[in-house]
């Protein structure tokens, strides 16, 4: 499930930097989505059409519109629905009407569902409207649609890039009329040094450059800035400063010198932003714009447009991975000192996003700041996907139990509405912290309900199952597994997900031992999977078909060989191994002869087939446990093959040193000298351990183990006795010491007190790990058999220094209370008991 949300985390994310304004960085993600499902196909078709049409958006944003047609060309025409034909005539539309296909483009636009379309979306419809309006020769018309599309960008900033799309279009379609360029000029001519003149003198500029006379445009333009005596008011001035920018052209030299001026040096917000976001959309000028930005932002007395200016900064420096801190860092002054700032719930998902990106993503700093934009939040929606969000960052963080609280809190508003995936993420997570009950309530009142996908509630009984089998429940999770097949009958499933769970019924059946009629089951299921057609509605990618053939041919060949059939098997298994030989199951497939050699007793083919699998799979994450077994089947040969098992426990531990098993390799390894009698050279392995992983959850029990060493090679001498008498004191002070440990503990230093003759010391400690567990009822339920064992001895050991001191009637009644609890060695405790009784 992590791979899934992490998967559907990267489509979010995608779609995040769109909104955010980065669409290079949506257009990389997207792209490298798209890459991963040519050689991993996880993604349903819908969703690759999704992929594509995000994909389409983030170049569309770029201006590289024949690129985002071949995008949306190479969508099926069953899926060119929803938003589909929007964009589509957005990318036909492209950077000007004189090179488009204006029968393509309204047909395009005529397919737009404007029900189908987001909050998002309907500004550019209603763009697209105003620009098709032109091309039918309707300016009244196409005036309203682009005040439509202005009204509807609800954040400043794409407001003023809308604005700027007008303002262009305006310059592309303006009509090329020499005539009425004249009758303008004269007009200006008659108001010259009026204000009413300002609305002939843009008319005139755009007439010219209608008809190709760039130059002549700019001059008209600066002769009425120059004119000091004409009555324009600042905006008006700064509109003629933005029409020379947009005449001139953002991606000149002279044009951005032109727009750049007029922010550094104007007052009209609205001008401003126009030619700030005209600026931004110029590819390839961004570190120029950084510089220009830089300039403004660091200006004593602060800019008109700061909140801007901040944003757009954070939003190009996030494109760059190097300079990823300047984009935090800016978001954060957002957020600091620009709260109000309209769009500041990008700000935190810019943030969210950056922190994210990082190496190793900062799942939880994602996760506060999601959290304090859904505290901003009113919309229901936006609060389910937020929730949403919240929990997949603590899902992927590892903390499920409060993923589930977040994913709770998102189907709670969902209720009434189809689930949006939320159902599959709440059951892993629950299925996660344990909460197994919980997750199969769930699952039978969706059930109920109808809310959920069929596929979903299938997948979600395919991991309630795993889990079940986890917890060692495998009657209970087969029960369900049986029940959900048998109700598969008048249902259509993905063939894929079928025959898993087909799988899983056939394997836990043979876990079980419900093994009749197994085999031929199992052949069955490998023979629907060959014969599945290539290609259409039920075929299957080529890699669910290597997992599912592999995974089939492992469990037919496990059940021929527990069944007894171990020839057969085998040579199911070599065939799995010589055609998948790079396959996890053919990995495995070395455990189960292992297994099957070990249950008849044949502990050097056992040890032979790991050692083999090891060596074959070096790399393999099995190979660490196949030596670690091997080893285990070595010791069991007998104790002349002590020294073979040391040799692979070493081996382990030297080639895989990170591995979790070392630990326990090391403390085989030291076990085995031990009973070899090599206490020395066990004593340094014990001591390693201890120097090398102090915070290791096992520390105590490598503490034990070098102190029985050093007992044994203390001998009876006085002063290496103290020592480890020192030794076992500390080690009961440790915290969260399981119960019988500290019964051994206690009993090996009360042990060595006796060796070095201080009785009275060894009497307190013996009785006060008596009293300790026999005097709290609860302490005597949870020791388990080895931690009686102690007790017992202890309690022996006690009435043996009680009987030398000639306190027999004490003695006497440590050893009642040995029969009375029923402890190992009550039989010594009653011939003891007696036997004092009659010598008294």
């Amino acid at each position: 499930m992590s791979d899934q949300i992490e998967l559907e985390w990267r489509i979010d994310s995608a779609e995040r930097a769109l909104l955010a304004g980065l669409p290079a960085v949506g257009e990389a993600i997207y792209r490298s989505l798209l890459e991963r499902s040519m050689t991993q196909p996880t993604l349903l078709p819908e969703r690759m059409h999704l992929l594509k049409l995000g994909l389409a958006k983030a170049l569309i944003a770029q201006g590289r519109y024949l690129a985002a047609l071949e995008q949306l060309d190479s969508i099926p025409a069953a899926a060119q629905t929803g938003a589909y034909p929007l964009y589509r005539a957005i990318a036909i539309y492209g950077d000007g009407s004189a090179r488009m296909d204006v029968d393509a483009f309204q047909t395009a636009l005529q397919a737009v569902s404007e029900s189908a379309l987001s909050d998002e979306d309907q500004p550019w419809f209603a763009l697209l409207q105003g620009f098709n309006a032109e091309l039918e020769g309707e300016p009244v018309r196409a005036i309203a649609a682009y005040k439509d599309a202005v009204e509807a960008a609800k954040l400043p900033l794409l407001r003023s890039y809308f604005e700027g799309l007008v303002l262009r279009q305006e310059l592309l379609t303006a009509p090329a009329d020499e005539g009425l360029a004249a009758e303008l000029r004269s007009k200006i001519g008659r108001l010259e040094g009026q204000a009413a003149a300002y609305p002939y003198v843009r008319e005139y500029a755009v007439t010219l450059y209608s008809q190709g006379r760039v130059a002549e445009a700019v001059g008209a333009i600066e002769r009425e800035l120059g004119n000091i005596t004409a009555g324009y008011a600042a905006g008006e001035r700064e509109h003629l400063r933005l029409l020379k920018g947009l005449i001139l052209g953002a991606d000149s030299e002279s044009g951005r010198a032109a727009l750049k001026q007029l922010i550094q040096n104007g007052k009209n917000r609205e001008a401003m932003r126009i030619a700030l976001q005209l600026l931004a959309q110029v590819p390839g000028q961004e570190a120029d714009l950084l510089d220009f930005l830089k300039v403004i932002i660091s200006r004593t007395e602060p800019h008109p447009l700061l909140g801007q200016m901040y944003y757009l900064r954070s939003q190009i420096a996030m494109k760059d991975p190097a300079m990823l801190e300047l984009a935090e860092r800016d978001a954060r002054i957002l957020l600091e000192r620009f709260p109000g700032l309209s769009g500041i719930g990008n700000v935190y998902r810019l943030l969210a996003y950056a922190a994210l990106e990082r190496n190793p993503p900062q799942y939880r700093a994602a996760a506060d700041l999601l959290i304090q934009l859904r505290d901003q939040s009113t919309d229901s929606q936006e609060l389910v996907e937020l929730n949403r969000l919240i929990g997949d960052c603590y899902f992927l963080n590892r903390d499920f139990a409060n993923a589930v609280d977040f994913y709770a809190a998102a189907r709670s508003r969902e209720l009434g509405r189809r689930d949006g995936g939320l159902f599959l993420r709440l059951i892993s997570a629950q299925l996660r912290v344990g909460a197994v009950d919980a997750a199969l309530q769930l699952i039978d009142e969706v059930d109920f309900s109808g809310s959920v996908s069929l596929l979903d509630r299938w997948r979600a009984e395919w991991n309630v199952a795993q889990a079940l089998q986890v917890d060692g429940e495998l009657e209970r999770a087969l029960t369900r597994v049986r029940l959900l097949l048998k109700d598969s009958q008048s249902i259509a499933i993905p063939v894929a997900l079928d025959i898993r769970l087909r799988w899983l019924e056939a394997y836990l059946s043979l876990e079980i031992g419900e093994t009749e009629g197994l085999a031929e089951r199992v052949t069955r299921l490998l023979a629907r999977l060959n014969s599945l057609p290539k290609g259409g509605a039920n075929s299957l990618g080529e890699e669910d078909v290597v997992l599912l053939h592999t995974e089939i041919l492992l469990l037919q060949g496990d059940v021929l060989m527990r069944g007894g059939n171990a020839n057969e098997g085998m040579v199911v298994l070599t065939r799995l191994r010589q055609k998948f030989a790079e396959t996890a199951a053919a990995q495995r497939s070395y455990l189960i002869e292992a297994a099957y050699h070990g249950l008849v007793g044949d502990f050097v083919s056992a040890q032979a087939t790991l050692t083999n699998l090891a060596e074959t799979y070096p790399s393999s994450r099995l190979a660490p446990q196949a030596l670690f077994e091997a080893a285990l089947y070595c010791e069991r040969r007998g104790s002349e093959f002590y020294p073979q098992a040391v040799v692979l426990h070493n081996d382990l531990a030297e080639r895989y040193a990170s591995d979790p098993l070392f630990y326990f390799a090391r403390l085989k390894q030291g076990n085995l000298l031990r009973s070899m009698n090599d206490f020395a050279g066990a004593q340094i392995v014990y001591e390693n351990l201890i120097n090398g992983f102090p915070a290791h959850e096992l520390r105590y029990v490598a503490e034990l183990s070098r102190a029985d060493c050093m007992l044994a090679l203390a001998g009876n001498e006085p002063s290496a006795l103290g020592d480890v008498v020192v030794i076992l004191e500390r080690l009961l002070d440790l915290p969260n010491l399981p119960l019988d440990f500290q019964a051994e503990a206690a009993h090996k230093w009360a042990f060595a007190l006796i060796k070095r003759k201080s009785l009275e010391a060894a009497k307190e400690v013996l009785w006060l790990s008596v009293d300790r567990f026999l005097s709290n009822g609860e302490k005597v339920e949870d020791l388990g058999p080895t931690g009686l064992y102690w007790v017992a001895r202890s309690m022996l050991h006690l009435g043996e220094i009680l009987e030398g001191e000639g306190a027999a009637s004490e003695a006497r009644r440590v050893y009642r209370m040995i029969i009375a609890y029923d402890l190992p060695g009550r039989h010594i405790a009653i011939s003891r008991a007696d036997r004092l009784l009659d010598v008294e």
